[in-house]
């Protein structure tokens, strides 16, 4: 389940604001092992999921210093997957997405994010399923 780039996210920042120009910030094929599902067969075991996140932030221009801390590092989408992973458990996927979204719009810099969460391993062949979220900043 390739989902492709939030363009109505960016659409719908852009619309009736100021904003001209959206830098997007992007991993993706981001793939865990993690334990997480409701079913009695998802209990204890871990399965595969991957996740594909967008952050969009303000402006697109080069940053003031070709330096990593004059911009959001890239490590702050992978840390805050790996934090949720290595954290509480979850049942469904949508409670995961929805606790990093609300990390990922923190930051002030970022105006919208999309998170998509893939289960790998429920069916047999190339079926997958998944959950997208799509938060603005408030």
């Amino acid at each position: 389940m390739q989902v492709e780039p939030s363009q109505g996210l960016l659409a719908d920042l852009i619309r009736g604001s100021e904003l001209r120009a959206i830098t997007t910030l992007i991993l993706s094929n981001y793939v865990v092992k993690m334990e997480l599902g409701v079913l009695p067969e998802e209990q204890g075991v871990t399965q595969r999921i991957r996740f594909d996140v967008e952050l969009h932030l303000s402006g697109a221009s080069a940053p003031s210093e070709d330096e990593i801390d004059q911009v959001l590092d890239y490590d702050f989408i992978k840390a805050r997957i790996d934090a949720a992973v290595g954290g509480s458990r979850f049942n469904l996927l949508e409670s995961l997405v929805s606790d990093l979204l609300d990390s990922f719009v923190c930051p002030p810099e970022v105006l919208g994010a999309s998170v998509t969460a893939t289960k790998l391993d429920i069916y047999d062949g190339d079926a997958e399923i998944g959950c997208q979220m799509v938060r603005l900043r408030e």
